[in-house]
């Protein structure tokens, strides 16, 4: 595992930095100042996830394959939808497919005309020897992109014991150069548990709604739990999820 260096607590909101210190009792809005964008495939995603990849990429202390947590303190701050627009911008930037992993409940029956969910789960090939690419699924209309689930049930993650999952993150670093968990918010235990096996964690934060006191609960119980944080992000965005999601 290589952590990510320069452990601390940086605010990235639309397009700005911050230090957490200067935050309000209560995340609200703030000015935005320009991002240097990549050209090219980079070129055509949103500003601040360019940024995020950049500053997460800034941070990085060797070529060795790169787990990233994404997750938030409290349910609704938008931790799918920024961890998503990051692994997009990944996998422009990458010479091989990054690896999207959604750590939250089982995915709902697929509406008229979409899609049926591919059945297997990470948990199955760790559990039942299947091969890899079963479980994975290429993200449409998004090249060097795929996705996984991680396993069935409302808390998939309570199936995986912290040698199981160190052993699902080996195999996985084996194939994939970035690997982006998406996770549900710190007050679900196991999902800060299993901070310890990342090279960082990124908290997602609602801007105008997350309180200070929240974001510095999130981060010493993953910290305490022996993950690191390597910075928190303000989301100010209303959108949905992404439809690839499929929740």
């Amino acid at each position: 595992m290589s952590r990510l260096s320069t452990p601390g607590l940086t605010v990235l909101g639309g397009t700005s930095a911050s230090s957490v210190e200067s935050l309000p009792a209560t995340v609200g809005e703030r000015a935005v100042a320009p991002a240097r964008l990549g050209v090219g495939a980079i070129g055509r995603h949103h500003a601040s996830f360019v940024q995020l990849y950049y500053a997460i990429e800034a941070r990085r202390s060797n070529a060795m394959p790169l787990v990233v947590q994404f997750v938030s303190p409290a349910a609704g701050a938008g931790a799918s939808l920024v961890a998503a627009g990051y692994a997009r911008v990944a996998a422009s930037d990458s010479a091989q497919p990054v690896l999207f992993v959604d750590c939250n409940s089982s995915l709902p029956q697929p509406r008229r005309g979409q899609k049926p969910v591919s059945g297997v789960t990470l948990l199955d090939v760790l559990g039942r020897g299947l091969p890899l690419f079963e479980a994975v699924q290429p993200v449409p209309d998004t090249e060097n992109l795929v996705a996984a689930r991680l396993g069935p049930g409302e808390r998939p993650l309570l199936a995986f014991g912290g040698d199981r999952f160190r052993s699902m993150l080996d195999l996985l670093r084996t194939t994939y150069p970035i690997i982006v968990l998406d996770t549900p918010p710190t007050d679900m235990p196991e999902s800060a548990a299993i901070s310890r096996y990342c090279d960082g964690s990124v908290l997602v934060v609602a801007a105008g709604r997350t309180r200070q006191w929240e974001i510095e609960t999130a981060r010493s119980l993953l910290e305490r739990l022996g993950g690191q944080t390597v910075g928190v992000v303000l989301n100010r965005e209303k959108r949905l999820l992404p439809r690839w999601l499929g929740r």
